[in-house]
Parts: C-alpha cells; structure tokens; sequence
C-alpha cells in the first residue's frame, strides 16, 4: 500500500493527504468489511476530532464532564424542584438527578452524533474532491468521537451511583450490549443524514427541531410508566425510548434489559445500520459533483 497511508498505521494524520497523492488503494475493500480496513484511520480521525473540538477553549477537556452537569443541574431544577416529576419510589431530588443523568448520557450521544453527521462530509470537502478517500468513515467518525464522551462523563454517574447506592450493580455487565445496539443505530441514522446533508444544505436546521422533538418523545426528562395508554406505544415505535429505560435498568435498578425491548431495538438499530450504510456508498460517487 502507498506511502500516503501511513496515516492509516499512526504516523500521519488525515488532513495531510493531498491531492497529488497515489490513493488508488484507499478504496480497494468494499462494502462493510471496509470500515475494519480502515479501523486505524478511524481511529485517528476519531482521536483528532475529540482533541479538536476543545482546542484552544480555556477548559479544554473539562468540557465533556461540565456540560453534562451543567444540563443536570438546569434539567433537575426544573423537573424535579419546580414541576416536581419524579422516578422511582423515591422522590428525593439525589434519585432523580441520577435516573436524569442515566438518560441524558445515551441521548447526549445519539444527539451529538445526528447533529454532526449533517454537516460532517461538508467539512471535509478536500477529501470529497480531491481524494479518493473512505468517506464512510466521516459519519461514523462522528458517531464514536461522541461515544468517546459519552464514556468520560459515564465515570462522573458511576463514581454518583456508587456514593448514592454504596454498590454498582453487577448488571453493569449487560451495557455493552446495550452501547453496541445504540452504536448501530446511531450509525446507520448518520449514514443516511451525512449523505442527504450534502444534496439538501437544510438538513442541519431541519436536525435542530427533529432532535428537540425527539428528546421529549423519549423518557429522559420523565420516567417510561408516564407513557401509558396510546401513548405507550411510543415506547416501542421509538428505539431511543428503549435504549434509555434499559440503561436505567442495568445501571440504577439492578436489573438486566427489558429483553422484549431490547430485541426491537436491536433489530431496528441493525436495519438501520445496513440500510444506512447502503444508502450512503449509493449516493457518495456524485458528492463531488454536488459540492
């Protein structure tokens, strides 16, 4: 393989590819099994962006742990103090700044990530036009980097749950389960709107109100057993609803997934994955021509 991928085993970095380099390799994989060849490529991309989002700003890496508070505290004011929803058996406000945290982190993440990927394969119009380039790593890219702080504010909720409860849970072993079933569904959801973003420049303005409305359909802010009667089928229409309710359950009740939930979820996330993915190597031969 060219000497120009070297950014691909550690010693460059994607932006220093440029246009009079031999790639005619890059794309030598098709299909899904292109995306394990180009895992360390990811890799860096994923390191790079995470570095990048904070470089230069006066707290730096501090703010994947503050921004999370700082929506703790503004969402647990409100809902738990003044409008007074509760979870669980307890009604302290400690109870429901945890159930509160336990869904803002999977949402956090589905959200950076759609938010992302609509402007993600924009931002890099060097690699569209000039390089023959994996671009289905860009949105997948965005996916794991906000994954990545997702983890880092993760030990803020357990290092709270262990003061909280005294234990953690040992069907804390259940998550990754639950983080794979999320990681195909948010891929495959930014697959589709990193491509659609790139023929149709609304979709990022579009995104903004979509997640809103997405958020308060799914029990992040309120406990599931809210939603009863027609509006329960939400719970089920809504694979976020599932995902957020099951890390509640492995994290803070002591209970393995609801496994009837988490089977629907699974699959829709799988479908979504693979259709997402078709869709994107469909359309991404004429974003050159469109950008």
């Amino acid at each position: 393989m060219s000497s120009s991928l070297q950014n691909e085993t550690g010693s460059a970095a994607p932006q220093d590819l440029r246009p009079d380099q031999p790639l005619s390799n890059v794309e030598d994989r098709k299909g899904l099994i292109s995306l394990w060849v180009h895992r360390h490529l990811l890799g860096l991309m994923v390191k790079r962006d995470n570095m990048g989002k904070y470089k230069g700003s006066l707290l730096g890496m501090l703010w994947p742990l503050i921004s999370p508070i700082g929506h703790l505290l503004l969402y647990t004011f409100l809902f738990s103090i003044v409008l007074k929803v509760r979870f669980g058996d307890s009604g302290s406000t400690s109870n429901f700044a945890l159930y509160l945290m336990a869904g803002l982190l999977p949402w956090g993440a589905f959200s950076e990530a759609l938010s992302r990927s609509s402007t993600v394969v924009l931002e890099h119009p060097n690699l569209v036009k000039r390089v023959v380039f994996p671009l289905q790593i860009l949105p997948l890219m965005a996916v794991i980097s906000a994954l990545v702080t997702e983890a880092m504010a993760f030990i803020i909720l357990l290092s709270a749950v262990l003061i909280y409860k005294h234990s953690l849970p040992v069907t804390l072993l259940y998550l990754p389960m639950i983080v794979l079933s999320q990681l195909l569904l948010t891929a495959g959801i930014s697959w589709v709107i990193g491509s659609l973003s790139v023929y149709i420049r609304d979709i990022r303005h579009v995104m903004a109100l979509a997640l809103a409305a997405w958020m308060y359909a799914t029990p992040v802010v309120y406990p599931a057993s809210a939603l009863q009667g027609n509006l329960a089928v939400l719970l089920w229409l809504n694979p976020m609803a599932g995902i957020v309710s099951d890390y509640r359950r492995v994290i803070l009740d002591g209970l393995p997934p609801d496994w009837p939930h988490f089977a629907a979820y699974t699959t829709v996330g799988l479908i979504a994955f693979l259709l997402g993915f078709k869709f994107f190597e469909g359309t991404k031969k004429s974003f050159a021509d469109v950008m």
